[in-house]
């Protein structure tokens, strides 16, 4: 009988997160979940566990604003585990209105929603290698068109907007996935490593929870006129389970469809200079970390 698929979902105590926990651990996946507080992450499981009780389930608690705890959990992972086949970047969030900065010196939305995923992809990719069919999928928005690159103020020192950093971080991860699709070189041509953005919908969810910004009054507003959990987790889940032939690498998905999202003139000379300024910032490059 063949091993279940093993799956790490970041940000999986809350939300769509936890919700495709939920789904794919009912699937028979492994799951490897993600948290900050371990109290809620051990809660989330217990629940898992209860429901399935045969459900193969872990923790993993880091704070992924922070490059050290981010390498932490790597370095966890793989004590434990020697394979992944499906990475699930769905930790992030939209920030306060007065520009923050993590204990790396980074903006923190850019830090929490573009950073983080891209260190998790690179420092876990000989894990993927070494997985089934495995991809990465990044959790993006529709919010991405508001996004307007500055890659000379990544970190926006010169002016700042929480609306637009969250908006820029929804179109870099789309981005990534561009540039990951791009070199092929760094993924094993007998085994091919996907890597999609979806946009779960507008869910109502604790998203902006503790946000100053407007998505905080939005989504508090709203919330009874909003999607599920469940509608959110829908698209992510199904990146999750499908064979990557039948997906499209570096692509953009809305209700499990492949979309055109809002991209940026000379959109490869983008995601490439997008590449290079996260390995530049992280010191972490694709492919050369061997584990």
């Amino acid at each position: 009988m063949a091993e279940p698929k093993r799956v790490l979902i970041t940000g999986a105590t809350t939300g769509i997160g936890k919700e495709a926990a939920f789904q794919l651990a009912r699937r028979g996946y492994e799951v490897i979940l993600h948290g900050r507080n371990a109290e809620k992450a051990a809660s989330v499981k217990a629940d898992i566990q209860a429901r399935h009780p045969n459900a193969k389930l872990d923790i993993l608690i880091a704070d992924l604003e922070s490059k050290a705890d981010t390498i932490k959990l790597v370095d966890t992972f793989y004590q434990r585990y020697d394979a992944l086949d499906v990475l699930i970047n769905n930790a992030g969030g939209v920030m306060n209105k007065v520009r923050q900065e993590t204990v790396d010196g980074w903006e923190r939305t850019i830090a929490l929603n573009v950073l983080a995923p891209f260190m998790c992809s690179a420092l876990l990719l000989p894990a993927l290698q070494r997985g089934t069919d495995a991809k990465i999928i990044n959790t993006s928005s529709m919010a991405h068109i508001m996004g307007k690159p500055s890659f000379d103020d990544l970190m926006y020192e010169t002016k700042f907007n929480t609306h637009r950093a969250y908006g820029d971080a929804k179109l870099y991860v789309i981005l990534l996935g561009i540039e990951f699709a791009r070199r092929q070189q760094l993924i094993d041509e007998n085994n091919p490593i996907g890597m999609y953005a979806f946009h779960p919908g507008v869910i109502a969810s604790d998203f902006a929870k503790n946000s100053t910004s407007l998505y905080h009054h939005f989504f508090r507003l709203f919330r009874p006129f909003l999607s599920s959990v469940e509608r959110g987790a829908d698209t992510m889940v199904y990146l999750a389970t499908q064979n990557n032939d039948a997906l499209q690498n570096g692509g953009y998905y809305v209700r499990r469809k492949a979309r055109n999202a809002r991209l940026p003139t000379k959109t490869l000379d983008a995601a490439a200079q997008l590449w290079e300024r996260c390995e530049s910032l992280t010191g972490i490059r694709f492919g050369v970390e061997s584990r």
